[in-house]
């Protein structure tokens, strides 16, 4: 039996989330065409639903801390890139189930700049998640008393 890889898997969900931004694919597809007989690790299949799940319903939330934390960037025009890798830790840091330290989420969301984007959008990254980081107690605090400001929308197909 193969070793379940989170790393593996986050980068599985990065390239799903990227998928949602243009058009649909389900589970299955996904996977039989981005996982399947490419890979000799196992998905976490638990964490990869959740966190999906997650950013799809909470990403208006990660879009505030994003115009918040990168406020010379105007986020509708920001490349899905550049967010990815926000949401990821993000939905990691304040909501999934499962604890992971803060530093381990910040440290894979840079990773995954780094292989699927370029050197500006991991100091981004790095920038954005770190000043969270900072503010964290502050954020998780008022995290349930923040209202939506607008409908804008990543994903163009969501689940």
């Amino acid at each position: 039996m193969a070793h379940i890889s989170r790393t593996l898997t986050r980068r599985l969900l990065y390239q799903k989330l990227f998928i949602f931004g243009f058009t649909y694919i389900n589970d299955e597809d996904f996977f039989q065409n981005f996982y399947f007989d490419n890979w000799d690790l196992e998905v976490d299949k638990v964490y990869f639903e959740e966190m999906q799940k997650i950013i799809l319903d909470k990403e208006w939330i990660f879009i505030i801390f994003i115009e918040r934390y990168a406020p010379k960037f105007n986020i509708e025009k920001m490349s899905l890139l550049y967010v990815l890798p926000i949401y990821i830790a993000l939905a990691e840091m304040f909501f999934l189930h499962e604890e992971i330290p803060a530093k381990v989420s910040i440290n894979e969301a840079i990773e995954l700049a780094k292989i699927f984007s370029d050197d500006p959008v991991k100091k981004i990254v790095n920038g954005v998640l770190n000043n969270v980081f900072n503010d964290y107690e502050k954020l998780s605090n008022e995290i349930n008393s923040i209202e939506i400001k607008n409908d804008f929308t990543f994903f163009k197909f969501k689940v």
